[in-house]
């Protein structure tokens, strides 16, 4: 998984300074070493540039917590250092943390130490699950460049030095796809020195379906450890999200484990494409007065590119440029079948706008509305109209491990502003246990307004318990609604 902050667009994009301070990516990919134990590799990039230099030199106090049911199980606080020299570089850090198999939550804070800016707070949650005896797949890390290691050093692994890729959305120029993976125990599945296929392919994050035209495929001899390392032309491939899957099958193709990274493709391939619509599709019901309609409400899940020509064109393109637009934007979702993703879209949109719309916007202008049309119906909705504390509010997990005999702090009772929590268990670019905070800051109910989340490239706010509390509550600590946030009910 990975994650890029002060991005608020629905992918990730490269380094881009939305807020003052410090910027920072990171990833978590897990392996194993059969005969030892797993470990989770932390992969930390922060912009150089978005640091204070006094006497041409920046210091960067890093700090990492791993949680495992509630108790610490590793810590971490060291000084990562750059020049001024450097600034338009990254600081790449690599950590490798032997971990049993388990649900796993992790902290960090990055504190730029030439300032008194807050530290970048990061939460994240990884799973590690590697079966003794079984056949099983590594995270599948998507990579910049790799070669051969001739001098043992940080990012060697299994005989290659790695340079990994943290962002999560792939740019139009940039038409190969890089990959790492590992496969463990085939040996001990198929039996010693048998042959099983390694494939790796593109799946559709929309519709699940697989795009065939891009895909690879090998025999591998059975290994306690097999590395999967290479190359996929993506030139051809559509904009959108897609899963990067690696699966190993055997010799009859049934498929026995697989691993996959989701990721978003950035391209003009459906843009361009001119193909005369069919005489039975959805764009000819679609009358000229609910046309822009049908247009506007894709803001929510369009790309930058789309929502450039919604904003900036719809006034002066015409009837059949509008058309065309609309078609090929389901057609590029699912190529066989455009007419039903339509139609289940705007199913959804009535529903968004029979809850959501108020006096002077569409319910898929809200932010709740926005959200629900991105990421679907909330597994789990909290609904806080007027909620105060019980008077105690608790300690951060950063402070209770660096000082032991702090525990909870009594405190007033605080009132909240109304909010509301929505949980998802899944997420569709393949998160699992994230969470949106929407808030009434005027206590005007008719409309939320999105405060905080912890899914990747939304706004993250690590004191949006303050700011829903009016400032009452200090910047660090965590109340009732806090707890909500983490707990899910």
């Amino acid at each position: 998984m990975k994650r890029l902050f002060f991005i608020l667009v629905m992918a990730i994009l490269p380094f881009v300074s939305f807020a003052e301070g410090l910027n920072a990516i990171y990833s978590f990919s897990t392996f194993n070493i059969p005969s030892q134990k797993p470990y989770v590799e932390i992969n930390t990039s922060i912009q150089a540039k978005s640091l204070m230099y006094m006497n041409n030199e920046a210091t960067i106090e890093f700090t990492l917590l791993i949680i495992k049911d509630s108790q610490i199980v590793y810590v971490e606080k060291r000084d990562l250092k750059a020049t001024q020299a450097n600034s338009e570089a990254s600081i790449i850090d690599i950590q490798r943390v032997s971990l049993d198999n388990g649900q796993y939550s992790a902290r960090f804070e990055l504190k730029d130490k030439n300032t008194s800016m807050t530290p970048l707070v990061i939460e994240d949650n990884f799973e590690i699950n590697y079966p003794k005896n079984q056949i099983a797949v590594s995270s599948v890390q998507l990579i910049d460049s790799y070669k051969k290691t001739t001098s043992q050093n940080i990012r060697s692994k299994n005989g290659y030095d790695l340079i990994p890729y943290l962002f999560d959305a792939i740019a139009e120029n940039k038409n190969t796809l890089t990959y790492y993976a590992e496969i463990y125990n085939a040996e001990k599945e198929f039996g010693k020195d048998s042959t099983y296929a390694i494939s790796v392919v593109l799946e559709s994050i929309k519709t699940g379906k697989k795009f065939e035209a891009i895909q690879k495929i090998k025999r591998e001899k059975a290994r306690e450890i097999s590395v999967e390392i290479g190359n996929l032309d993506i030139t051809s491939l559509p904009q959108g999200g897609y899963y990067l899957v690696v699966e190993a099958r055997n010799k009859n193709n049934i498929l026995y484990a697989y691993s996959k990274t989701a990721f978003y493709r950035y391209s003009n391939v459906d843009n361009n494409f001119q193909s005369t619509i069919p005489s039975d599709a959805f764009v000819n019901m679609i009358s000229k007065d609910e046309i822009d309609e049908n247009i506007y409400c894709l803001i929510p899940i369009a790309s930058e590119a789309q929502k450039t020509f919604i904003l900036k064109h719809m006034k002066t393109s015409s009837i059949d440029d509008k058309k065309h637009f609309l078609y090929v934007f389901w057609r590029g979702i699912n190529p066989e079948n455009p007419n039903f993703e339509w139609q289940s879209y705007m199913k959804e949109v009535k529903i968004v706008n029979e809850k959501y719309s108020t006096k002077i916007k569409k319910g898929y202008e809200t932010e709740m509305g926005r959200v629900y049309l991105q990421y679907g119906k909330p597994d789990v909705v909290i609904d806080e109209k007027f909620k105060a504390t019980s008077g105690m509010r608790k300690s951060t997990l950063a402070n209770q491990a660096l000082n032991p005999l702090d525990g909870e702090f009594s405190q007033d009772a605080i009132s909240y502003m109304p909010y509301q929590i929505w949980k998802y268990h899944n997420t569709p670019y393949g998160e699992v246990n994230k969470g949106f905070v929407f808030y009434a800051p005027q206590n005007n109910l008719m409309e939320y307004f999105l405060l905080h989340s912890d899914a990747k490239g939304e706004p993250s706010d690590v004191d949006w318990e303050t700011r829903l509390t009016r400032g009452n509550m200090p910047e660090g600590m965590s109340g009732e609604a806090g707890l909500q946030f983490k707990r899910g009910y």
